[in-house]
């Protein structure tokens, strides 16, 4: 891909290492992180509701604060890497089938003129 700058260069390198690196997430881990969300989840509800908390418990809920919003900054950026990715991919789907509709491609035709209403509200925005 060429690219203009240096900074278009280097976002895109590392777009592309990202979403590598989230595509390479072992089967079940989704699931294993969510169990995981949901033990601790669980903790901090009893800690919250617990009458009397030590000053341990008050360090513990901190410390927990923080590492669970890392952890949701950490999702919130995956899940706009695969936005994005989905974006590029069905921008790229519609293009091809654009230019098969244009050379006369009758079936490319339907596909395109469905997706064109979508695409036109969608670049609209």
């Amino acid at each position: 891909m060429n690219f203009d700058d240096k900074f278009t260069k280097e976002f895109e390198e590392k777009f592309e290492k990202n979403l590598e690196a989230i595509r390479s997430m072992p089967p079940g881990a989704h699931q294993q992180i969510k169990e995981s969300l949901n033990v601790i989840s669980e903790f901090v509800e009893k800690l919250k509701n617990k009458s009397e908390k030590t000053s341990a418990d008050l360090e513990l809920l901190a410390n927990l604060q923080t590492k669970l919003k890392r952890l949701y900054e950490t999702f919130s950026d995956m899940q706009l890497i695969l936005g994005e990715s989905l974006h590029r991919k069905s921008l790229a789907f519609y293009e091809n089938v654009k230019k098969l509709a244009k050379e006369g491609d009758e079936e490319a035709e339907k596909i395109y003129n469905e997706l064109k209403i979508h695409i036109e509200k969608f670049d609209s925005n």
